[in-house]
């Protein structure tokens, strides 16, 4: 298998899982600046269409509300492994997006392998959950859909304070982590 039919394929697994509430968009680009020009005009024109290299990002896998068609959630997707630039690259990627959607929620995924590797850990900033996929197996798109579950209430919690104006008296942010199997045993930490 290869990335883009991993993408594909997990794409339709997905849509499956969540429902008519929300739809998934495959390599759509998202803005991730704006700029006002010297004659006070919003540079992209149009936001609503934005365009690669001008001032938007392609992304592989975006979930988005159908009534608002707010983006809520963003899938990178990696197959067969991830490099230390990947990371890097993709980290400061969901960055810039939330600059413009500071309510979004950026996650790696990854096929064909059974871990998340340490250079992750090291040179993440900016995405909100990674997961690692042998396959798309029940099990592991079960718990994918839980991430995922869980990032869209994060996303939506975060967008009803803009929206609203809410005034918030504590914010907590957890981690939540599935140990890979080793040879000893399989432990899971769950810090919330």
């Amino acid at each position: 298998m290869n990335e883009t039919k991993f993408k594909r394929e997990l794409r339709e697994e997905l849509k499956e899982r969540l429902g008519n509430d929300y739809s998934i968009e495959m390599d759509k680009n998202l803005i991730y600046k704006v700029i006002v020009d010297k004659n006070l005009q919003y540079i992209p024109i149009n936001p609503k269409n934005p365009k690669r290299g001008e001032y938007a990002f392609q992304t592989d896998l975006v979930i988005i509300k159908k009534d608002s068609n707010l983006p809520l959630v963003i899938i990178e997707t990696k197959y067969g492994g991830f490099s230390t630039h990947d990371v890097l690259t993709y980290s400061t990627k969901a960055l810039k997006h939330k600059e413009i959607y500071p309510y979004i929620r950026y996650g790696l995924v990854v096929g064909g392998k059974n871990k998340i590797d340490n250079k992750f850990f090291i040179h993440n900033v900016g995405f909100d959950f990674a997961i690692a996929l042998r396959e798309l197996k029940e099990e592991d798109l079960k718990r994918l859909s839980t991430i995922i579950q869980k990032q869209l209430e994060s996303a939506k919690l975060v967008l009803d304070i803009f929206m609203n104006k809410k005034k918030v008296k504590e914010f907590n942010s957890v981690i939540k982590v599935g140990w890979a199997e080793n040879k000893k045993n399989v432990k899971e930490n769950d810090n919330g």
